[in-house]
């Protein structure tokens, strides 16, 4: 690793907000993983109802975590007539981006390199930037939009200059092989894709584990509560099949969403008693670490998945990971640290928990935790991210 430090704007369309701490969460991770080895600043635009801003542009600019950091809030157009709206829309997202790059480039100082996290829209300044500017840029694609239960990626302009930013930039990294095959599959052509894993962010990695309450196993289950997405009304029904079988376990559904309460309600309706379920709502950092801790296994029922970082983080507990075969689940989870099953299959899972209540599947946790701490630290994605970049930069 070279001993200078580069400049890398991040620019990105998802990110914790005001309204919101959760969106892009894992894209801020990435970026504070490489300021432990480079001088970084992020970009992000956000828009917001009229009544919400006092004017048309609203900048708040905070150094987090060594991470130079410039959201930029602008008036959402409240017109009538769906094209003009799209149209201003647009223009102030990009004025919002432009302002912001502005506030991050302070005294003139240039970038070395572009890293983009998200197409499509973001992708033009890496264009611009390349040809205008000689600056390399690399892509981090988080979206499932690309995924083959997706019909998100369409739109014949938007496929093209999707395929040309993506043919201009020196890298592709993606969180999973089944998401750079997906973008491959819709020819999105670079010889240069690379998988990096999300980051755990280190409440995990140094989190103080609670004692487990004797004779009970603890699940959890962590997401947005977006049931189409997460099928929390089917492991709701395999959590209802073991309760009419067996009091020695505990579920802990863990987040908020759009249906946090149709979900509670349904479990009401399932007539699942309190001392098997409990709904947290949404935790965060620590708390959700320590909560986390005292699981004996997670459970993700997800009908469609690209590789959510609750499987890194559980991980890095020494937790194993029951879950539907989705997405790029499988490339992380195997007999060794996990069980997967076929989607939307109560079936299967049921008879996997039902297991690893009776003691028939049994886990090394110690060797888990060892194993997967260090590979998925801020540290350790941090200097990948690093390697990748010097790569390009050596080139140019």
């Amino acid at each position: 690793m070279s001993k200078n430090r580069y400049r890398i704007l991040h620019l990105a369309r998802w990110y914790p907000n005001r309204l919101d701490p959760m969106p892009g969460l894992f894209i801020q991770r990435h970026a504070e993983a490489v300021a432990l080895y480079q001088d970084v600043a992020v970009v992000y635009a956000h828009g917001l109802q009229k009544e919400l801003l006092k004017t048309h542009f609203e900048k708040d600019i905070s150094y987090v975590n060594g991470v130079e950091t410039a959201k930029i809030y602008y008036q959402k157009s409240n017109s009538s007539f769906l094209f003009k709206a799209q149209i201003i829309n647009a223009f102030r997202y990009f004025k919002a981006v432009n302002i912001g790059i502005k506030a991050v480039s302070n005294n003139q100082k240039h970038f070395d390199l572009i890293h983009i996290h998200v197409l499509t829209r973001l992708g033009i300044w890496g264009l611009f930037y390349k040809w205008k500017k000689g600056v390399p840029f690399v892509i981090t694609e988080h979206w499932t939009r690309y995924l083959s239960h997706s019909n998100e990626f369409n739109g014949s302009l938007k496929r093209l200059i999707t395929k040309l930013i993506v043919k201009n930039a020196s890298f592709v990294t993606t969180v999973s092989r089944d998401l750079t095959n997906a973008m491959l599959k819709h020819g999105l052509n670079n010889p240069a894709y690379k998988e990096i894993y999300n980051v755990v962010d280190s409440s995990f990695l140094n989190v103080k584990k609670t004692v487990k309450p004797l004779n009970t196993t603890e699940f959890v289950h962590v997401s947005c509560f977006t049931d189409k997405h997460k099928n929390i009304s089917g492991l709701l029904r395999v959590i209802k099949r073991l309760a009419n079988e067996r009091n020695d376990f505990h579920f802990s559904l863990i987040g908020d969403g759009d249906d946090f309460q149709k979900m509670k309600n349904y479990s009401k309706t399932l007539e699942i008693h309190d001392s098997i379920i409990k709904f947290t709502g949404l935790l965060e950092g620590h708390k959700l670490a320590e909560t986390m801790s005292t699981a004996d296994a997670l459970v993700i029922f997800s009908n469609y998945e690209n590789m959510p970082v609750v499987i890194n983080e559980s991980l890095s507990l020494g937790i194993p990971v029951f879950s539907t075969d989705v997405g790029g689940i499988s490339e992380m989870i195997n007999k060794d640290n996990g069980r997967l099953v076929p989607k939307g299959d109560e079936e299967a899972m049921y008879r996997v928990l039902k297991s690893f209540l009776d003691k028939e599947i049994i886990f090394d946790n110690n060797m888990l935790e060892k194993k997967y701490k260090n590979a998925f630290s801020p540290q350790s994605v941090g200097l990948q991210l690093t390697n990748l970049y010097e790569l390009i930069l050596r080139k140019e």
